[in-house]
């Protein structure tokens, strides 16, 4: 199938209301972080940080992958798939969901909140999380986003009640769990109305159930070395070096907190137009996809980039003052920003591949594990965060060879260079220009708002030129 058949506008449009919906609440945890920062001593902050730090790490456990290969398929082959599910494989999953469960509230017993509230918190949690991939799939944008919205309000407005009104870890967890509870309750009504409705779509997908097993064991694989991969470093730190050089490594290597929202929304959303395709247009469709999807992840990623770059040390020293140690470190970790423009596991997940990403992943581990000592007796912080850019970028060129394999063309056929050469240049001399410009002669309060105010409008305005750009070569073509 052409790609003007694909709608680029749907590419857009599903990108953009998915990352619409895990952007608010994203959003609101990266405020109440900034918030409790300043206001919780140390030891409380580091307490209330470890119970999330012990569900991300968790979660990816208790979903396995389910919540990752569902955007892969039409609704109609999720539900078939479903039911096809036998009871003893559902009992043993949800044995598996029960035990994580158990040993996440176990690891939560020196908050003194009890053993049920964070079990139960670990299932509603995990279970949202699947039942939010199902909603993705079926479409259900704007109830995703409304409840969403509501969510990340509510989220914000409980982390402040509770610290005004004396805080305690049992109240603000509870109340964070009722919240949890009535957003898993809603998205299951929403999806019991969604199965009443569906119609078969007429697409059948030409998989094996052992084909699809076999993915989604692959998907859950990679999940979790992900989760491994993005923690080790932080844990080491942890415990080999001093808790002050371990806040400084950590300040220093947060992860800018919507990209992966972006690059999930638009492998998402790519999975979700190649539904569709039929088999015999699939791998040229889907060269046509990553190009165009990496297209508008530019738009973004580059101007974010050069921005970050330029505005490190105005960004530190009013966001998170006294943590100056930290910018070089955050320096090193920015050069993974270009490399996330694109969404490698997409082809793979796509074309059932599984295993090819699950090596890289692993390969990456080793290879940044095997790096970290050598260079961090070298540059000492900066040199853990070294070992990483390293190793992921030469996970990429593995993961390059391999997807220009399986689609039959070029290593530089998967990217639109001209395009991406043409951003880099364009955005580095604006924000190089703009940066000395209002340091020169602003302060750095000022220069900093001005700053976030030129990357919002590049991004817009680059969004709007690929867009109108992409409408007319599809014209073009339709016409041709």
């Amino acid at each position: 199938m052409p790609l003007q058949k694909l709608r680029v506008n749907s590419l857009f449009s599903n990108s953009f209301f998915i990352f619409t919906i895990r952007f608010f609440p994203s959003m609101a945890n990266l405020l109440v972080l900034l918030y409790y920062s300043r206001h919780l001593d140390k030891p409380t902050y580091g307490t209330y940080q470890n119970f999330w730090i012990q569900l991300s790490f968790l979660y990816p456990l208790a979903c396995f992958g389910i919540h990752a290969i569902i955007p892969t398929y039409s609704v109609s082959t999720v539900l078939k798939l479903a039911k096809g599910i036998g009871k003893m494989q559902y009992l043993l999953y949800s044995g598996w969901l029960l035990a994580l469960s158990t040993l996440f509230a176990w690891l939560q017993l020196s908050l003194g909140v009890g053993f049920l509230m964070p079990f139960i918190f670990m299932l509603t949690f995990s279970v949202g999380i699947i039942f939010e991939s199902f909603l993705i799939v079926s479409k259900n944008f704007k109830t995703l986003s409304s409840v969403n919205i509501i969510y990340a309000v509510t989220y914000l407005y409980i982390h402040k009640y509770v610290l005004d009104n004396g805080f305690s870890f049992n109240n603000l967890f509870t109340y964070l769990l009722a919240l949890n509870l009535i957003r898993m309750l809603i998205s299951a009504l929403v999806i019991g109305i969604n199965i009443k409705r569906h119609k078969d779509e007429g697409h059948e997908e030409f998989r094996t159930v052992s084909e699809m097993r076999k993915l989604w064991i692959h998907l859950g694989l990679y999940d979790v070395l992900q989760t491994f991969s993005n923690w080790i470093d932080k844990f080491l730190v942890s415990i080999l070096l001093t808790s002050s050089l371990s806040a400084i490594y950590f300040n220093g290597t947060q992860n800018i907190p919507f990209l992966p929202l972006i690059l999930s929304a638009a492998g998402s959303s790519v999975l979700m137009q190649m539904t569709k395709v039929k088999e015999a247009d699939e791998r040229a469709s889907l060269l046509q996809l990553m190009n165009r999807s990496t297209r508008f992840l530019s738009n973004i990623v580059f101007p974010l980039f050069f921005f970050l770059i330029f505005f490190r040390y105005e960004l530190f020293n009013i966001l998170l003052p006294g943590y100056a140690a930290a910018v070089p470190i955050f320096f090193i970790s920015l050069f993974m920003l270009p490399f996330r423009a694109y969404s490698f596991i997409t082809v793979f997940q796509k074309l059932h591949q599984g295993h090819i990403s699950n090596i890289g992943a692993t390969g990456e581990l080793i290879l940044a594990c095997s790096l970290m000592y050598p260079l961090y007796l070298w540059l000492g912080l900066p040199g853990v965060m070294l070992s990483f850019i390293i190793s992921s970028y030469s996970q990429g060129v593995y993961y390059f060879y391999h997807m220009s394999r399986l689609l039959n063309t070029k290593a530089y056929n998967l990217v639109p260079v001209a395009n991406l050469t043409i951003k880099i240049i364009i955005y580095g001399l604006l924000f190089f220009i703009t940066h000395f410009v209002v340091t020169s002669f602003l302060g750095e309060r000022t220069g900093l708002i001005i700053g976030i105010v030129l990357t919002a409008a590049t991004i817009i305005i680059s969004m709007f030129i690929d867009i109108i750009s992409a409408k007319n070569v599809n014209a073009t073509q339709a016409t041709a």
